[in-house]
Protein backbone atom coordinates (compact mmCIF):
# COMPACT_ATOMS: atom_id res chain seq x y z
CA UNK A 1 0.00 0.00 0.00
CA UNK A 2 2.82 2.62 0.76
CA UNK A 3 4.19 1.87 -2.73
CA UNK A 4 0.79 3.06 -4.26
CA UNK A 5 0.29 5.72 -2.00
CA UNK A 6 3.83 7.27 -3.25
CA UNK A 7 2.77 6.46 -7.39
CA UNK A 8 1.54 9.94 -7.82
CA UNK A 9 3.92 11.96 -5.05
CA UNK A 10 6.61 12.58 -7.09
CA UNK A 11 5.06 13.77 -10.21
CA UNK A 12 2.85 15.80 -7.72
CA UNK A 13 5.70 17.56 -5.81
CA UNK A 14 7.68 18.17 -9.31
CA UNK A 15 4.62 19.52 -10.89
CA UNK A 16 4.41 22.18 -7.55
CA UNK A 17 7.99 23.04 -7.20
CA UNK A 18 7.69 24.10 -11.45
CA UNK A 19 4.72 25.75 -10.73
CA UNK A 20 6.30 27.80 -7.72
CA UNK A 21 9.21 28.93 -10.54
CA UNK A 22 6.52 29.81 -12.48
CA UNK A 23 4.94 31.97 -10.10
CA UNK A 24 8.18 33.20 -8.81
CA UNK A 25 9.00 34.63 -11.90
CA UNK A 26 5.42 36.18 -11.98
CA UNK A 27 6.47 38.08 -9.07
CA UNK A 28 9.03 39.82 -9.53
CA UNK A 29 7.04 40.97 -13.01
CA UNK A 30 3.89 42.26 -10.94
CA UNK A 31 6.14 44.02 -8.36
CA UNK A 32 8.25 45.60 -11.67
CA UNK A 33 5.20 47.06 -12.78
CA UNK A 34 3.13 48.40 -9.72
CA UNK A 35 6.46 50.22 -8.89
CA UNK A 36 6.67 51.37 -13.02
CA UNK A 37 3.72 52.20 -13.88
CA UNK A 38 1.64 52.41 -10.86
CA UNK A 39 2.66 55.13 -8.36
CA UNK A 40 6.22 53.57 -7.16
CA UNK A 41 4.30 50.42 -4.83
CA UNK A 42 5.36 47.33 -4.53
CA UNK A 43 2.83 44.64 -5.11
CA UNK A 44 3.48 41.87 -2.23
CA UNK A 45 6.12 43.54 -0.27
CA UNK A 46 4.53 44.56 2.74
CA UNK A 47 7.50 45.51 4.63
CA UNK A 48 8.45 48.58 2.67
CA UNK A 49 4.71 49.37 1.57
CA UNK A 50 3.97 49.43 5.90
CA UNK A 51 6.87 51.97 6.19
CA UNK A 52 5.59 53.93 3.01
CA UNK A 53 1.95 54.19 4.70
CA UNK A 54 4.19 55.28 8.34
CA UNK A 55 5.84 58.10 6.10
CA UNK A 56 2.44 59.13 4.91
CA UNK A 57 1.07 59.63 9.17
CA UNK A 58 4.40 61.37 9.66
CA UNK A 59 2.95 63.96 7.31
CA UNK A 60 5.27 63.46 4.03
CA UNK A 61 4.66 61.30 0.82
CA UNK A 62 1.12 61.43 1.11
CA UNK A 63 0.28 60.18 -2.42
CA UNK A 64 2.86 57.59 -2.17
CA UNK A 65 1.71 56.53 1.32
CA UNK A 66 -2.10 56.01 0.33
CA UNK A 67 -1.21 53.83 -2.56
CA UNK A 68 1.21 51.97 -0.21
CA UNK A 69 -2.14 51.89 2.31
CA UNK A 70 -4.45 50.41 -0.13
CA UNK A 71 -1.22 47.97 -1.34
CA UNK A 72 -1.22 46.06 2.31
CA UNK A 73 -5.09 46.52 2.63
CA UNK A 74 -5.99 44.62 -0.75
CA UNK A 75 -2.94 42.53 0.02
CA UNK A 76 -4.64 41.50 2.96
CA UNK A 77 -8.38 40.96 1.40
CA UNK A 78 -6.05 38.74 -1.27
CA UNK A 79 -4.50 36.27 1.53
CA UNK A 80 -7.48 35.87 2.94
CA UNK A 81 -9.83 35.25 -0.22
CA UNK A 82 -7.09 32.65 -0.77
CA UNK A 83 -6.68 31.29 2.18
CA UNK A 84 -10.73 30.32 2.19
CA UNK A 85 -10.89 28.82 -1.56
CA UNK A 86 -7.63 26.92 -0.48
CA UNK A 87 -9.32 25.66 2.72
CA UNK A 88 -12.66 24.77 0.78
CA UNK A 89 -10.55 23.04 -1.69
CA UNK A 90 -9.74 19.91 0.37
CA UNK A 91 -13.25 19.81 1.95
CA UNK A 92 -14.97 16.49 1.14
CA UNK A 93 -11.90 14.55 0.80
CA UNK A 94 -10.83 15.75 -2.89
CA UNK A 95 -7.94 17.93 -3.81
CA UNK A 96 -7.98 20.72 -5.51
CA UNK A 97 -4.94 22.95 -5.28
CA UNK A 98 -5.42 25.39 -8.57
CA UNK A 99 -8.69 26.34 -7.03
CA UNK A 100 -7.00 29.40 -5.62
CA UNK A 101 -4.57 30.24 -8.90
CA UNK A 102 -7.91 30.67 -10.77
CA UNK A 103 -8.90 33.59 -8.29
CA UNK A 104 -5.42 35.03 -8.68
CA UNK A 105 -5.54 34.18 -12.64
CA UNK A 106 -9.11 35.97 -12.44
CA UNK A 107 -7.25 39.19 -11.05
CA UNK A 108 -4.43 39.16 -13.40
CA UNK A 109 -6.50 39.00 -16.54
CA UNK A 110 -8.75 41.22 -15.20
CA UNK A 111 -5.50 43.45 -14.84
CA UNK A 112 -4.41 42.83 -18.92
CA UNK A 113 -7.82 43.29 -20.46
CA UNK A 114 -8.16 46.62 -18.25
CA UNK A 115 -4.75 47.69 -18.98
CA UNK A 116 -6.00 47.08 -22.98
CA UNK A 117 -8.86 48.70 -22.79
CA UNK A 118 -7.06 51.66 -21.14
CA UNK A 119 -4.35 52.03 -24.33
CA UNK A 120 -1.77 51.09 -21.37
CA UNK A 121 -2.54 54.24 -19.77
CA UNK A 122 -4.65 54.34 -17.05
CA UNK A 123 -5.60 57.57 -15.54
CA UNK A 124 -5.06 57.98 -12.03
CA UNK A 125 -8.24 56.29 -10.36
CA UNK A 126 -8.07 53.26 -12.75
CA UNK A 127 -4.14 53.04 -11.87
CA UNK A 128 -5.07 53.01 -7.85
CA UNK A 129 -7.35 50.02 -8.77
CA UNK A 130 -5.09 48.40 -10.86
CA UNK A 131 -2.72 48.63 -8.23
CA UNK A 132 -5.07 47.24 -5.86
CA UNK A 133 -5.84 44.11 -7.69
CA UNK A 134 -2.48 43.03 -8.51
CA UNK A 135 -1.73 43.71 -4.83
CA UNK A 136 -4.46 40.95 -3.60
CA UNK A 137 -3.60 38.86 -6.16
CA UNK A 138 -0.60 38.75 -4.83
CA UNK A 139 -1.77 37.71 -1.35
CA UNK A 140 -3.90 35.36 -2.77
CA UNK A 141 -0.66 33.59 -4.46
CA UNK A 142 0.84 33.63 -1.18
CA UNK A 143 -1.52 32.23 0.52
CA UNK A 144 -2.30 29.99 -1.43
CA UNK A 145 0.53 28.47 -2.26
CA UNK A 146 1.24 28.22 1.90
CA UNK A 147 -1.43 26.15 2.05
CA UNK A 148 -2.39 23.98 -0.94
CA UNK A 149 0.83 22.88 -2.96
CA UNK A 150 3.92 22.22 0.17
CA UNK A 151 5.86 24.52 -0.79
CA UNK A 152 7.22 26.07 2.04
CA UNK A 153 8.96 28.60 0.99
CA UNK A 154 6.91 32.17 -0.53
CA UNK A 155 6.79 32.80 -3.93
CA UNK A 156 5.98 36.78 -3.95
CA UNK A 157 8.32 38.03 -1.24
CA UNK A 158 11.93 37.21 0.08
CA UNK A 159 13.09 38.84 3.04
CA UNK A 160 12.87 35.60 5.64
CA UNK A 161 14.32 33.23 3.00
CA UNK A 162 17.03 35.11 1.95
CA UNK A 163 17.91 35.47 5.63
CA UNK A 164 17.77 31.97 6.86
CA UNK A 165 19.62 31.25 3.95
CA UNK A 166 22.77 33.58 5.28
CA UNK A 167 22.24 32.32 8.99
CA UNK A 168 22.62 28.84 7.37
CA UNK A 169 25.59 29.29 4.92
CA UNK A 170 27.43 31.26 8.39
CA UNK A 171 26.16 29.08 10.73
CA UNK A 172 25.95 25.18 9.30
CA UNK A 173 27.76 25.86 6.05
CA UNK A 174 25.70 25.09 3.80
CA UNK A 175 24.50 27.17 0.88
CA UNK A 176 20.46 27.09 0.30
CA UNK A 177 19.87 26.94 -3.39
CA UNK A 178 16.24 26.87 -3.31
CA UNK A 179 16.70 30.35 -2.18
CA UNK A 180 19.35 31.33 -4.29
CA UNK A 181 17.17 30.22 -7.55
CA UNK A 182 14.03 31.82 -6.25
CA UNK A 183 16.11 35.31 -5.70
CA UNK A 184 17.31 35.11 -9.17
CA UNK A 185 13.61 33.92 -10.16
CA UNK A 186 12.20 37.17 -9.00
CA UNK A 187 14.44 39.80 -10.26
CA UNK A 188 14.77 37.85 -13.85
CA UNK A 189 10.65 38.35 -13.40
CA UNK A 190 11.04 41.89 -12.70
CA UNK A 191 13.90 42.16 -15.58
CA UNK A 192 11.29 40.78 -18.22
CA UNK A 193 8.79 43.38 -17.05
CA UNK A 194 10.57 45.77 -17.21
CA UNK A 195 12.02 44.78 -20.67
CA UNK A 196 8.89 44.62 -21.64
CA UNK A 197 7.12 47.18 -20.29
CA UNK A 198 9.78 49.76 -21.99
CA UNK A 199 9.56 48.16 -25.36
CA UNK A 200 5.61 47.39 -25.72
CA UNK A 201 4.02 48.95 -22.83
CA UNK A 202 0.39 48.05 -23.67
CA UNK A 203 1.15 43.94 -23.28
CA UNK A 204 3.39 44.42 -20.45
CA UNK A 205 0.33 43.06 -17.83
CA UNK A 206 0.12 39.87 -20.06
CA UNK A 207 3.41 38.24 -18.72
CA UNK A 208 2.44 37.46 -15.01
CA UNK A 209 -1.22 36.51 -16.23
CA UNK A 210 0.43 33.98 -18.69
CA UNK A 211 3.42 32.97 -16.57
CA UNK A 212 0.21 32.15 -13.81
CA UNK A 213 -1.86 30.55 -16.31
CA UNK A 214 0.76 28.25 -16.82
CA UNK A 215 1.80 27.34 -13.61
CA UNK A 216 -1.75 26.62 -13.20
CA UNK A 217 -1.94 24.09 -15.82
CA UNK A 218 0.87 22.50 -14.43
CA UNK A 219 -0.23 21.90 -11.04
CA UNK A 220 -3.96 21.00 -12.65
CA UNK A 221 -2.38 18.59 -15.03
CA UNK A 222 -0.20 16.94 -11.70
CA UNK A 223 -2.13 13.63 -9.83
CA UNK A 224 -3.28 14.13 -6.83
CA UNK A 225 -4.04 11.45 -3.79
CA UNK A 226 -8.00 12.91 -3.66
CA UNK A 227 -8.52 12.58 -7.68
CA UNK A 228 -6.73 9.37 -8.48
CA UNK A 229 -8.54 6.45 -9.17
CA UNK A 230 -8.32 3.65 -6.86
CA UNK A 231 -6.28 0.72 -7.63
CA UNK A 232 -8.21 -2.46 -7.84
CA UNK A 233 -7.79 -5.10 -5.85
CA UNK A 234 -5.39 -7.89 -6.30
CA UNK A 235 -6.84 -10.57 -8.09
CA UNK A 236 -6.37 -14.01 -5.98
CA UNK A 237 -6.10 -17.29 -7.21
CA UNK A 238 -9.70 -19.52 -6.28
CA UNK A 239 -8.09 -21.84 -2.96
Amino acid sequence: MAVEDAGPARPRHRADAWAARLLTFSAGAVNALGFLALGGVFTSVVTANSALTGVALGGAETTLGVRAALAVLCYVLGAAAGSWTAARAHRGGRSRPAGFLLLELLLLWSVAGWWLAADGGPDAGQGTAVLGTLSAAMGCQNAGVRLTMGVRAPTAYLTGLLTGAVAEAVTARRVDWQALGNTTLLILGATAATLLERSLHDAAPLLPALLVTAAWATVRAAPRPGNAARPSAPHRPPA
